[in-house]
């Protein structure tokens, strides 16, 4: 089969496709349905976990897609790829594999990276009890970016403003400032929201449902959006030198933790991150946790598709002429046509999720 036929148009075929991939390769499905929104054409929207293996597995993988809505289209391409060549027959001993398909539907469903409540799940674990993260920054950024008109002459006009902040308080504060998460403004982009998000908690109850018995326990979030064209980046976020920053060199490589590739010239400190999430509800299991980022398109390029979505989440009465072009850039940005691009996702995916497997396999 060629790539593309491991992609999807809409949520609701990539939804198909992995239920019935998973269903093939002998996978027990679980399905973690939202009590109250549906999808553009009145279809379920869930969280779906796809288990592989002997269910008292000590050792599991996981495989995460669609935590920003939109990216889960790769994410799910690359689930579907490596089932399709996947059996239980096949698995190293007293390991297994979860595929979790689509932490945000909502967001995979309508073609954006956020929830139903613009809320980033990538910003939304952290502790709602506790005072929220401060981002001093973001108030400029929103100002500069919350225009109420959509224009090039006042995105040039925004960039060019952009430009001049990252100049005066540096790459790093300035990355923060922008992607790192804020908790302030409900409109605004990275927001982290006020409380857990659906998708949130049925992220950690089907981790509570599946993984909690496991003594050794991987998971790699797949993404989109940073890093080149036609490859990928690691995101690792253990300490270095830890034992899990050691496992995830051993088994991917020192690029698994150097983040070689990465293209911004300063990676933020986010806030509210899924796979810390993860390694914090298994603290009686060996855990190595990454991102994998597939590049897409540059900075500047993924900075204004950010934008746009939050324009089309915030004005719904747009001339349907500029909606469709926002659209169409979204899309773009998050989840490229080009079939070589596309043919890298699944290629490299594997190779990763192997090499995950094979490492996960050889734990003492």
């Amino acid at each position: 089969m060629s790539a593309e036929a491991y992609f999807s148009v809409t949520y609701a075929q990539a939804r198909d496709k992995f239920i019935a991939a998973a269903a093939a390769a002998g996978a027990e499905i679980a399905t973690y349905t939202h009590p109250s929104e549906r999808g553009p054409n009145g279809e379920a929207l869930s969280l779906d976990v796809a288990w592989l293996g002997a269910r008292d597995a000590k050792r599991v993988l996981t495989v995460g897609s669609g935590t920003h809505g939109i990216e889960g289209f790769a994410g799910s391409a690359a689930q579907i790829h490596w089932l399709a060549s996947a059996s239980i027959d096949t698995l190293p001993p007293d390991t297994a594999v979860a595929f979790f398909h689509a932490h945000n539907p909502w967001g995979f469903a309508n073609y954006l990276r956020f929830t139903e409540h613009n809320v980033d799940l990538n910003r939304n674990f952290v502790d709602f009890t506790q005072p929220l993260p401060l981002n001093c920054v973001y108030p400029i950024v929103h100002k500069l970016i919350a225009s109420p008109a959509w224009s090039e002459a006042a995105l040039t006009e925004t960039f060019e403003k952009l430009s001049e902040l990252r100049e005066l308080i540096g790459e790093q504060c300035y990355s923060n400032g922008f992607n790192g998460g804020q908790y302030s403004h409900a409109d605004g982009i990275f927001y982290g929201g006020t409380a857990a998000e659906w998708s949130n908690n049925a992220f950690r109850q089907a981790v509570s449902d599946h993984l909690l018995a496991a003594s050794d326990a991987a998971f790699v979030d797949l993404h989109t959006g940073i890093g080149p064209e036609d490859g990928h980046v690691f995101l690792c976020f253990h300490e270095p030198e830890s034992d899990a920053y050691d496992r995830a060199r051993s088994w991917w490589g020192e690029r698994a933790v150097n983040r070689e590739g990465v293209t911004h010239k300063a990676v933020a400190k986010y806030q509210g991150l899924l796979v810390d999430a993860f390694v914090d509800m298994l603290q009686g299991a060996e855990t190595t946790a990454v991102v994998v980022e597939f590049g897409t398109r540059p900075r500047p390029v993924m900075q204004r598709a950010s934008m746009a979505a939050r324009y089309l989440f915030c004005h719904r009465d747009i001339a349907p002429a500029l909606r469709e072009s926002l659209q169409r850039d979204v899309r773009e940005a998050f989840n490229p046509s080009e079939p070589a691009w596309r043919a890298g996702v699944v290629t490299q995916s594997k190779d990763i999720i192997d090499r995950a497997l094979s490492g996960i396999a050889s734990s003492d």
